[in-house]
């Protein structure tokens, strides 16, 4: 390496700015700086920053001033400089800030600022081996919670990151944040006999001594217990040792050297056996022959769209084309639209791949995040299963992403920016690193089947169940019918209340599904017609039984219970609408014998409570499992025999043009849990509207006739796949302003795009956390410039922004919103 005289790099910042910031790296950094690297750097007059070096160069800076780059934080990159780029498509592509993507990208204990406040660790004995002086001076200054930017003026150095993050590292510290995760601690104390005391003579000398001098009673006790518990040579973990003696004495026999403390580390994460081989998988005709269409095309189109009914044995394909990237030492990403499916495939994975399989997701803890970060890294995971956020892992060798329900919104993030698609920036991999995607779905969606049709994309496909299992049987109710007959029992039809008894009696399980959380969407007064409302968000309060109390959905607000109305003073409160904890508590009063449970967010908070759910259920423990959309998402339950959806308008006649393709997909996702067995499913539809397409669409099972109808009013009114959409959002506490401002808006963008914008229009919720918002759709063709209008974009954004009056204005674009 050529010794250079100077050198300067580029850092981003995790914080909402648009460029990467110039600093110099001071002359005895420069043989260890390398991109990818943390940095310590000063932003501002005070703040301090981990900054992440996105590029080394030798361009002198046109201005003066310019700041040194405090400290190296690591020896070696955390970020691959191929992530890095793929970080900056990102920004790009989505009309975002890079220190957007980088806040998205990394978790949260790996981006140090000076604001973090710092406390001593509860579960620190104290010891002080290995610390230097500037960390015990550090040390000495945390009683309570201090931020760093306090440590650093009392120390009269703002280099200090490097020596909070080390202390952080061995958990003496921990950030205020830290402290509400629950999770078990990494390092674990060990006694040991010291070297010498494990010769039975010396052993012998000193307990004789013990037992000699009164005083020492309970240290003799202490120690009898140590060699009765570890056979004289192994270690005792402390906390067992003390169960049976007193700390004081254990902490004695330290200091006079009978017993060595030595602290052991452990992963925070679960470790996993694999018992089998992939080998050994059996593939049928249909698996064996998307198998090999998609392998047997790879070179051609790296991409490929398995199509797969529900129960087709998807997931041992997929097992088999993870098999086969392995065998070329490849690491293999597996994308999952929600975190509850996450368990039941992990189960399945873990069985062939057991300590090369990770798992990744919000509902880990922050610490837990960091260490999957750096078993990637490490490449120590091979495979890793995840939500969205795991497309910003930093593999280092990846061959392979397979997209599992690529049809489903999950994989889009809608706030905060970046506002990106899991699935789209797969296939963006695709292109610049040379990688396989699969996406595959029992309901493709019609962008992914498009491409699949105009051969942009390999196409597999597997029509039968697995195992020759038949699909399920769907019946359509009538509820208007059912009504005027007066055969309704509160929310079930005569048809699937007799479909019920009949499944409890056969001892099959029943899923009962409403896209609806909480006990009813609406609390009116039936005297003045008052409706509760949430008075920061354009919506009703939905109600929660189980809690006592009216929630926002938008927002978060919550209140309690209200029992007499606020206008008339009237008691009559009638709770309109149904959701899933009415749907519970309704099947409990007509099935007082079954086992109930329900399964949507306020019961799945956590991620044991998901995994405690799904294994009950396929134990046989719970007979009928209500809940919300995350039932439909590819969860596996053999003795399903029913399945019934309590309304299916609500999502048909949302304002969106998938409206209909959705419906489709969640109708026939939902019903595909049912019959996955020896014996045939049934599924039951409760509907005000039994004659709409949609419904003939999914009882004859009939994707293509949904993807005709909905391909040919796409190309006709303009939508993906023939155009590009973007959706620019401006946001405001001031309606009339908002108002004013918005129309000035679209007046600038017609000077480029003329008659290709829909709106300024108010969302269906034109009011969320006390902002109105008002939106414009773009639409591009596809041959258009996208980049380029994108470019425009930004400028009338910041041309806005820059006005002194528009300061609470906010623009965000969302790019190919869903």
């Amino acid at each position: 390496m050529l010794q250079r005289d100077y050198l300067f790099c580029e850092v981003i910042l995790p914080l909402h700015l648009p460029n990467t910031y110039t600093y110099r790296v001071p002359s005895e950094l420069i043989p260890k700086i390398s991109v990818g690297s943390r940095v310590a750097v000063q932003f501002g007059k005070k703040r301090i920053y981990s900054g992440l070096v996105a590029e080394l160069h030798e361009r002198v800076p046109d201005y003066r001033g310019i700041k040194y780059v405090l400290d190296l934080i690591d020896a070696k990159p955390i970020v691959p400089e191929r992530v890095l780029r793929f970080w900056q498509w990102i920004a790009s592509y989505y009309v975002c800030y890079i220190g957007d993507v980088m806040t998205a990208a990394m978790p949260s204990s790996l981006r140090l600022m000076s604001e973090t406040k710092l406390l001593v660790n509860p579960d620190y004995g104290g010891e002080t081996d290995g610390l230097s002086e500037r960390q015990l001076e550090i040390l000495a200054m945390v009683n309570s919670a201090v931020s760093v930017d306090v440590i650093s003026a009392r120390l009269k150095s703002p280099d200090i990151l490097t020596e909070i993050s080390d202390l952080l590292k061995r958990e003496i510290l921990v950030t205020d944040e830290q402290l509400n995760d629950k999770y078990r601690p990494k390092k674990k104390d060990y006694i040991y006999l010291s070297e010498d005391l494990r010769q039975e003579e010396n052993l012998k000398e000193v307990i004789s001594a013990l037992e000699a001098d009164k005083r020492s009673s309970s240290q003799l006790d202490a120690l009898l217990r140590f060699v009765a518990l570890s056979g004289q040579t192994e270690g005792v973990e402390r906390n067992v040792l003390q169960e049976y003696c007193s700390k004081s004495s254990v902490n004695t026999l330290v200091r006079k050297g009978v017993f060595v403390l030595e602290s052991r580390t452990f992963s925070r994460l679960r470790q996993r056996d694999g018992s089998a081989n992939a080998d050994d998988i059996m593939l049928d005709e249909q698996q064996q022959k998307a198998f090999d269409t998609i392998v047997g095309g790879w070179d051609e189109k790296p991409i490929s769209l398995l199509h797969g009914v529900t129960g087709s044995g998807k997931t041992e394909v997929y097992i088999k084309l993870i098999d086969h990237v392995l065998k070329q030492g490849k690491q293999v990403l597996y994308l999952l639209p929600e975190i509850a499916l996450s368990a039941q495939l992990v189960t399945r994975l873990e069985k062939y791949f057991g300590p090369l399989l990770g798992v990744y997701h919000s509902m880990f803890s922050k610490d837990e995040r960091v260490e999957i970060w750096n078993k990637v890294l490490a490449e120590e995971y091979r495979i890793v299963v995840g939500a969205r956020s795991s497309v910003f892992l930093p593999f280092t060798d990846l061959g392979l992403v397979i997209v599992d329900e690529e049809h489903d919104s999950g994989f889009k993030q809608t706030e905060p920016a970046p506002r990106y698609n899991a699935r789209d920036a797969s296939l963006y991999l695709s292109k610049v690193w040379n990688l396989k995607v699969v996406l595959g779905s029992a309901t493709p969606s019609v962008e992914s089947y498009f491409n699949a049709q105009i051969e942009r994309y390999q196409y597999a496909q597997m029509p039968q169940r697995y195992a020759k299992a038949q699909l399920p049987s769907i019946e359509i109710v009538d509820l208007k019918q059912e009504y005027r007959n007066h055969s309704m029992l509160s929310i079930f039809s005569s048809t699937l209340y007799e479909a019920m008894v009949d499944a409890l009696t056969q001892r099959k399980q029943i899923i009962l599904f409403k896209n609806l959380r909480g006990y009813s969407s609406t609390l009116r007064c039936d005297i003045c017609g008052w409706v509760a409302k949430c008075d920061r968000c354009d919506v009703t309060l939905t109600v929660h039984k189980q809690t006592g109390s009216l929630n926002c959905h938008y927002c978060g607000k919550n209140i309690p219970m209200i029992y007499e109305c606020p206008v008339c003073h009237s008691h009559s409160l009638v709770r309109m609408g149904t959701g899933s904890e009415k749907i519970e508590e309704q099947t409990l009063e007509y099935f007082p014998d079954a086992t109930v449970q329900r399964m949507d967010l306020d019961t799945t908070r956590n991620k044991q409570a998901y995994q405690d759910m799904i294994s009950d259920f396929e134990r046989g423990k719970i007979d009928i499992l209500c809940g919300t959309q995350i039932l439909t998402k590819g969860l596996d339950f053999e003795n399903v025999g029913l399945v019934g959806v309590i309304d299916a308008d609500a999502m048909l006649y949302y304002p969106d043009f998938r409206a209909y393709e959705r419906t489709f997909d969640l109708l026939t996702q939902v019903g595909g849990r049912a019959g996955r067995g020896r014996d045939k499913g049934r599924v039951i539809i409760q509907t005000f509207n039994p004659f709409h397409q949609v419904f003939k669409d999914v009882c004859q099972y009939d994707y293509k006739n949904m993807y005709t109808n909905q391909i040919m009013e796409r190309k006709l009114f303009k939508y993906p796949p023939f155009y590009h959409l973007l959706k620019i959002v401006l946001q405001s506490r001031e309606r009339t302003l908002l108002d004013k401002l918005a129309d000035d808006y679209v007046q600038e963008l017609r000077k480029l795009f003329d008659t290709r914008i829909l709106g300024p229009e108010y969302p269906p919720v034109a009011k969320i956390r006390e902002k109105y918002h008002k939106q414009i759709i773009l639409k591009l063709e596809r041959e258009r410039s996208y980049q380029q209008a994108k470019q425009y974009i930004l400028r009338i954004n910041e041309e806005f922004l820059s006005v002194v009056g528009n300061r609470h204005l906010r623009i965000f674009v969302d790019v190919d919103p869903v």
